[in-house]
């Protein structure tokens, strides 16, 4: 069995499960963008109301999945069959302690970026990550900047590069941090030099994503003598020539407890939230020399504070 393979094996038993009895996945909705609403999957655990418990069990469903976006899919299988990943909940530890820097609680973007990442991993199965961001540093021993999560799925030859964006908080923080993030990381020379620096350090991903990211590698290598334009365009052009999509899939997972007040008319309200953010992010977005295909995950949080807090993703880690 490959790598990939073994590694999704591992992936569905500790967090697709899990997330599937956690997480409500309603019909996508696609008109100009792609709107694909979540919700806590509170009518499979509560009769007329919310219990007010999904911060604990969404958070412990994030807390776990720590360790799958810390490290890549080779080390993840060699770790669990080495037995040192056989009690999760020390591996988790572990991670946050060996893999991840100490960020100020209100500049912390972890919670969003898992999320985001299982998200991902949970829906599109046959993702692979084109880098582990959590393995490189910068000098200020933060996590190398850019996006929040960067994958490539192949289907059938035809590849697609993800490039993600996550935002927790309150509504208006996370359509005004999805705007600006659509506005100033989505040009082509931000995204050129984030997909050239990360082709350059192929650690720990897949032998699929080695191969991915070493004909982009050379390509940067041939045209390094040449002006910053003139580098994105070739990557640009060699993206449409090699028919390799972009997509950005933005999660905004903002605070809304009122929509759990009625867990029967719970699917209606939903309908609201995504009208709600077509308001805003329903229009076609003008991105130079690309084409990329938006999906803009809604998920309504029935208490931020608390998911963010000590029972909830950071129980036992703080």
């Amino acid at each position: 069995m490959s790598i990939s393979k073994k590694y999704q094996k591992l992936y569905s038993k500790y967090i697709c499960d899990d997330f599937k009895q956690e997480i409500a996945i309603y019909d996508k909705v696609n008109e100009i963008n792609f709107f694909q609403p979540l919700s806590h999957n509170c009518k499979e655990k509560c009769e007329n109301k919310c219990n007010h418990q999904c911060h604990k069990s969404l958070g412990k469903l994030m807390r776990k999945n720590i360790v799958f976006y810390c490290y890549g899919e080779d080390e993840i299988v060699t770790n669990f069959e080495n037995k040192l990943f056989s009690n999760l909940e020390n591996a988790v530890k572990y991670t946050y302690k060996n893999r991840l820097p100490e960020r100020q609680a209100n500049q912390d973007g972890l919670p969003s970026e898992v999320l985001l990442d299982a998200i991902i991993q949970t829906m599109m199965p046959n993702s692979y990550k084109m880098a582990v961001r959590t393995i490189f540093r910068q000098n200020d021993n933060n996590e190398i900047k850019g996006y929040d999560l960067t994958y490539f799925t192949n289907t059938n030859g035809k590849i697609t590069i993800w490039l993600g964006q996550a935002k927790l908080g309150s509504m208006q923080y996370c359509k005004n941090g999805i705007l600006d993030d659509l506005k100033n990381k989505f040009t082509n020379l931000y995204m050129a030099d984030q997909i050239y620096f990360l082709a350059d350090k192929p650690v720990g991903v897949t032998e699929e994503a080695q191969q991915i990211l070493s004909l982009l590698s050379k390509l940067n290598m041939r045209n390094i003598d040449e002006s910053d334009d003139k580098r994105s365009k070739i990557l640009i052009d060699y993206l449409k020539i090699q028919n390799i999509d972009i997509c950005i899939p933005c999660l905004l997972a903002y605070n809304r407890k009122k929509v759990y007040e009625d867990i029967e008319n719970l699917e209606k309200k939903m309908k609201s939230e995504i009208e709600w953010a077509k308001k805003h992010f329903e229009k076609s977005f003008d991105f130079e020399g690309i084409d990329p295909t938006l999906i803009f995950i809604i998920f309504p949080i029935e208490d931020i504070d608390a998911l963010r807090g000590d029972e909830g993703f950071y129980a036992g880690l703080r």
